[in-house]
């Protein structure tokens, strides 16, 4: 059987004096923050502040960066495969394949960790009103509909941790009041959620926010002192 979100599980993650690079220059401030089970953050900042490049770093997808993650308290950069288990991430490219259909995207990705569930897929696609897309090849699809597709995976992998890039990206108001409540459900059964967004959310309880500030440049250091 494949693994499923224990109800009510305890997790914490823990970031400390995190700072992430982009050509040997840090992007933002140091920056450090706790996750508990039924948390929820929203990283903000400018066009270019390095809010993707954190998410990723935060996903183990790049170690350009210097400081550390915890998971459960183990460094994710030593002790990653229960974490990776655990964790979804959803990036600002959402990760279809236009030439297969709804499912097909979807079966892959849930096939990966979990058992097959068609039935699970199509609750996903019904609940975010695409349930007639089934069998419809990704790349028919409009920008909107694109997300929502991608959007369904939080309900065909159910795991502990959601990291969410822009997830409100081409989502008319229907969409984002679903994922907020689809996001404060995942809270209530122990979830922890991970969010960056251009947009003021407000219907997600609890939502802390964490403004990514430019990082302090020693201009001798870049220069060289003479």
């Amino acid at each position: 059987m494949g693994r499923v979100l224990i109800k009510k599980s305890t997790n914490s993650l823990k970031v400390e004096n995190l700072s992430v690079f982009r050509s040997e220059l840090p992007l933002f401030e140091a920056i450090s923050f706790e996750l508990n089970s039924g948390d929820a953050i929203q990283i903000g900042g400018t066009n270019g502040s390095g809010k993707t490049s954190f998410l990723r770093c935060l996903c183990d997808l790049s170690r350009r960066y210097e400081g550390s993650i915890y998971w459960n308290n183990d460094d994710i950069s030593e002790h990653s495969e229960d974490y990776y288990a655990r964790m979804l991430y959803l990036g600002h490219s959402l990760g279809l394949k236009p030439k297969l259909t709804v499912q097909q995207n979807l079966s892959f990705y849930q096939e990966l960790r979990f058992d097959k569930d068609e039935s699970l897929i199509e609750k996903a696609l019904n609940q975010l009103k695409i349930g007639a897309y089934f069998d419809e090849m990704v790349g028919n699809l409009s920008a909107g509909q694109k997300r929502r597709v991608a959007l369904a995976r939080i309900i065909c992998e159910p795991v502990d941790i959601w990291i969410l890039d822009e997830p409100m990206v081409a989502l008319d108001l229907e969409g984002q009041i679903w994922l907020e409540n689809e996001c404060n459900k995942h809270l209530v059964d122990g979830g922890m959620i991970v969010l960056t967004s251009h947009q003021t959310i407000e219907g997600i309880d609890g939502l802390k926010i964490l403004q990514l500030q430019d990082a302090k440049l020693d201009i001798s250091e870049l220069v060289g002192e003479n």
